[in-house]
């Protein structure tokens, strides 16, 4: 919708009368209009507009001169950017002379033309208007140049004197000020009841609306409504002063509540709650009231500051503050400046923000040049500036493209010294982060810089700083390399290289693997190295060298050898080349040229694929030692098969003491090595060695530290059978000696007394014989075999031929599935196998103890148990059982021939070939034949007269979770041996 069709100021008026354009009968409506207006602009627009209600005072007392009535004058901005300006006035009588009516008359000012009238306010608020018309004269309006004015124009009161008769002071005015500007950006409005008679009130009135036209910029009066007078606070659009009627700005009025109100007879204020000491431009309006000159200046001024900016800037309230001090600090006010320098110059730098605007703003660049000239000349005599102020003038110099120039290094330079003798390393440190995050200012401030005398002294503190920042060294590397490429002169002063160098080690010192670090830092060196080929110059390379020669020194002359890991070890790469560190470890002290022996003998022993005792050749006595010990620690985390040459190393000794301290081995091996079985693998690898045997004997001191290991750490070592089968019986003959020796010794006493002593051996088995089978025959004792306690309880003696043909339970573990807490799961259960159903029967779990090797007992109470007892449930159960442990079987019961029933402990660890049951055999010398055992037929020793066993019956006992079937040495019920078997 649009106002008009023409570039011309329009016309409208509005009445009661006979008829109007848009009715035929009597009333109010448009009676003429100019032809350039639009239908729907004159009904949704001017309409709302065409109203006066008379004032109550002069309506209660029925007054009739229209004259005392104030006349509603209003202006304001249509959506589309056209001026209305208008004027309401009581009429007495209307055409009929029987009622009151009004006549309204308005112009409407074309958008483009509207711009710039409000500059010209006076002549607005003079303008003159229509009091009537006669309709039977047409209906069609002249469009106009210009709005007429008044033949008698109003002469503008003081302002000053104004708002003094009108009770308004400083304090107030700035309110209402604020309340004006703050209301063209919101929607809050702005009501004002004068304290004047009411037939004065719309006179008095545009009076002030002149005052406070004069104080607003033109952004401002562009957008500005008011309007003269209304007899109730009533919101209008595009109205933000509205004056009002005494007595219409009733307290709480839920109406107006958010709104701002101003009662100056009873001098009540709503609303405005600001801090009148934080609003320059208040400030700067109040000063202007007299001096409509210098304000019409500052409008233009803000007018040209704004140009660039963003729509909402130009009728911000805080650009009229930034720009009322910005035209105050031109205008030559040093005090202005100096009460916020940071600001003023924020501000500056704000409004030349825009592109292009250093070159369209040139009076806001030339104001910002004389603000860094004050700053230059505070930094002479001795001032620190703040970082904020170097900082605006940094973005200064990026924007209007080095603008400052040599001046702003010289700035800079003096700001450093200022801070350096001020001990500040605060201001110092910000100043450098300020200068080293400009492009346009960090390269040719330190070329300039560094290229000074004494000046070059504020650089390397600086310089020291940052690298000390620096966490980890290779970063260090490129920072040193980063600056030394910016700034060439750098590789040319030995402070810089010296500094970047001792920084560097102490970054290796305090890192968690100085070996990896140093890699990293010669690696870094390769690559930017390369990144920059031929281009890096001499100088570079050098430096790059130095630092590189730094990182490979702190590892020879400061590295924890005992706290450095063997991978990180044989990274370093300079012990490749032992020729040339025995050349390079000559010119330093006796104590590093011995670490520098220990790391090349090191380095060897656990790199070469098969290292000898060659590696220690040259070494002291203590070196040899330092380095045995970084050995040991190095091999305690691995000590796999494929290591033991390594291994035996870290105990080699020379002849004269002993080639390898071998208890001293076989110790470390049992408290580092990851099971006993490494120990044995060892032992069998040992015996092939030409340091551990000689001639097909053991060393003599070793076959002594085998069998002091054994009785010292692994008695039970040989009452196992798989540690029997996979590693003692696999033993060549001179280790075979040691292990008969270590287990003769690990024998019980009178064992091997009876091996010491043949004759009394022999006597004493045959007394055993006689005197057990006349009492065996006589039914005094059972066959002595291990027992489960209370299985026979409850049962009638057993009967002669019963005690003789008894046999003995025994009991063997598979793994099965079962219901444990309502889920299937793995557990373990224990098979006992009777030879009578009577047994089987009797047999109660109790307490069951079960000894794992290798690890603690673990004991089961009171665990229920399945009896089956009866033979055909037997054969289910053992047939069930064999294809739980093996996935499937005969069913038939377990062979005995693994565990002879009537075997002892020792017994059943005895060595190869030896029959179990048999005589203990004598102590016999190594590579002399043993006497054969049994009868002198060499037979098994009586045991072809022994009764086939078949134990058919079977109890089951579930322990309720898993046990590592293998690890189980021993099975005791109730405190007594039951004979364990492998299934």
């Amino acid at each position: 919708m649009t106002s008009n069709r023409s570039s011309r100021i329009q016309q409208q008026m509005y009445t009661r009368e006979r008829r109007g354009i848009f009715r035929s009968n009597e009333g109010f409506d448009t009676i003429a209009v100019s032809g350039g207006l639009d239908t729907g602009f004159i009904k949704k627009v001017l309409h709302p507009f065409c109203v006066y209600d008379a004032p109550a005072e002069l309506a209660a007392r029925g007054e009739k001169d229209e004259a005392r009535y104030p006349q509603a004058l209003h202006l304001f901005h249509a959506e589309m950017g056209q001026l209305v300006l208008g004027r309401s006035i009581y009429q007495a009588a209307d055409f009929t002379g029987l009622r009151s009516a009004f006549f309204t008359h308005n112009y409407i000012m074309p958008a483009d033309q509207a711009a710039e009238a409000v500059k010209d306010y006076p002549s607005l608020l003079n303008a003159d208007f229509g009091g009537s018309y006669d309709i039977e004269q047409g209906t069609e309006l002249p469009e106009l140049e210009r709005i007429p004015a008044a033949a008698e124009a109003r002469r503008p009161a003081s302002p000053a004197s104004l708002l003094a008769s009108l009770g308004i002071d400083e304090k107030m005015f700035k309110k209402l000020l604020f309340a004006v500007i703050s209301s063209v950006v919101t929607r809050r409005k702005v009501f004002v009841a004068l304290d004047v008679a009411v037939e004065e009130l719309s006179e008095t009135a545009l009076q002030l609306v002149g005052v406070l036209y004069g104080s607003l910029p033109y952004a401002y009066r562009r957008a500005f409504g008011f309007l003269t007078f209304s007899k109730e606070p009533q919101s209008r659009k595009g109205i933000h002063l509205t004056f009002v009627e005494q007595g219409s700005l009733r307290p709480n009025d839920r109406s107006i509540d958010k709104d701002y109100t101003f009662d100056l007879a009873s001098k009540r204020v709503t609303n405005v709650d600001i801090d009148l000491g934080k609003q320059p431009y208040l400030s700067f309006a109040w000063s202007n009231l007299d001096q409509p000159g210098r304000a019409e200046a500052f409008y233009v001024f803000h007018e040209q500051m704004l140009e660039g900016m963003d729509s909402q800037r130009h009728t911000a309230i805080a650009s009229c503050h930034e720009l009322a001090v910005l035209y105050q600090i031109e205008e030559g006010s040093d005090s202005v400046y100096m009460q916020n320098r940071v600001g003023a110059l924020r501000s500056m730098l704000d409004y030349l923000a825009p592109e292009g605007a250093v070159q369209s703003k040139r009076r806001l660049a030339e104001l910002f040049r004389g603000g860094f000239q004050r700053e230059y000349e505070l930094v002479k005599q001795g001032e620190m500036p703040d970082p904020a102020i170097v900082k605006c003038f940094m973005e200064f110099e990026a924007l209007a493209g080095a603008a400052l120039g040599s001046d702003l290094l010289g700035y800079l330079i003096r700001s450093l010294y200022e801070a350096n003798q001020a001990k500040s390393r605060e201001r110092t440190e910000a100043y450098y982060a300020l200068i080293e995050g400009s492009d346009s200012v960090s390269k040719p401030f330190f070329d300039t810089l560094l290229r000074g005398g004494k000046t070059v002294e504020l650089f390397f503190p600086y310089m020291r700083q940052k690298f000390q920042e620096i966490v980890r060294a290779e970063e260090l590397v490129k920072l040193a390399h980063h600056w030394s490429s910016q700034h060439p002169v750098l590789l040319r002063k030995a402070e810089f290289t010296e500094l970047a160098a001792g920084q560097l080690a102490e970054k290796l010192r305090h890192d968690a693997e100085p070996v990896s670090a140093v890699n990293a830092v010669l690696d870094t060196v390769d690559r930017l190295l390369a990144e920059k080929g031929r281009i890096a110059g001499e100088d570079m390379l050098l430096l790059m060298e130095q630092l590189s020669y730094a990182a490979n020194v702190f590892l020879l002359t400061e590295l924890n050898l005992e706290q450095t890991r063997q991978e990180a070890f044989l990274q370093i790469g300079f012990l490749a080349h032992p020729g040339e560190v025995r050349e390079w470890v000559a010119r330093y002290s006796p104590q590093v040229q011995s670490t520098a022996n220990v790391m090349l003998a090191a380095y060897r022993w656990f790199r070469d694929a098969e290292p000898d005792e060659s590696i220690f050749g040259g070494l002291s006595p203590a070196e040899l030692d330092r380095l045995q010990q970084l050995g040991r620690r190095w091999l305690q985390k691995d000590l796999e098969p494929s290591r033991f040459r390594r291994l035996v190393l870290a105990f080699y000794r020379d002849a004269d003491t002993g080639l390898i301290e071998y208890g001293a081995l076989l110790h470390y091996l049992h408290l580092h090595a990851p099971n006993r079985e490494t120990v044995y693998l060892f032992m069998n690898w040992s015996e092939k060695q030409r340091l551990f045997s000689r001639e097909r004997k053991l060393e003599p001191g070793y076959a002594a530290a085998v069998v002091a290991y054994f009785k010292k750490y692994d008695q039970d070592a040989f009452k196992n059978r798989t540690n029997r089968k996979l590693y003692f019986e696999q033993a060549g003959a001179p280790l075979q000696a040691a292990y008969v020796k270590a287990r003769s010794e690990l024998s019980p006493p009178i064992v091997r007394w009876l091996r010491r002593n043949r004759k009394a051996m022999v006597w004493f088995a045959t007394a055993i014989l006689v005197i057990g089978g006349g009492l065996a025959a006589s039914g005094v004792f059972d066959s002595g075999k291990p027992a489960v306690a209370d299985i026979t309880a409850s049962n009638p003696a057993p009967s002669p031929q019963e005690r003789t043909n008894k046999i003995e339970p025994q009991v063997y573990a598979r793994q099965v599935e079962d219901s444990v807490d309502g889920e299937w799961k793995p557990t373990t259960e224990l098979v006992f196998e009777f030879g009578t159903e009577a047994e089987c029967s009797a047999f109660q779990a109790g307490t069951i103890t079960l000894k794992l090797e290798g690890g603690p007992e673990q004991t089961y109470k009171d665990r229920p148990v399945q009896h089956l007892c009866s033979s055909g449930a037997a054969s289910s159960s053992t047939s069930g059982g064999q294809q739980a442990q093996n996935g499937g079987g005969s069913g038939q019961p377990a062979d005995s021939s693994d565990s002879k029933p009537g075997s002892t402990g020792e017994e059943d660890s005895a060595q190869p070939n030896e029959t179990v049951g048999a005589t203990p055999p004598v102590d016999t010398p190594p590579g002399e034949a043993a006497p054969p055992a049994g009868g002198a037929d060499g037979s098994a020793g009586g045991t072809s007269a022994e009764p086939t066993q078949q134990r058919s019956y079977q109890a089951i006992v579930s322990l309720g979770e898993m046990v590592d079937v293998g690890e189980i040495s021993e099975v005791l019920v109730n405190q007594k041996i039951v004979e364990y078997i492998e299934k």
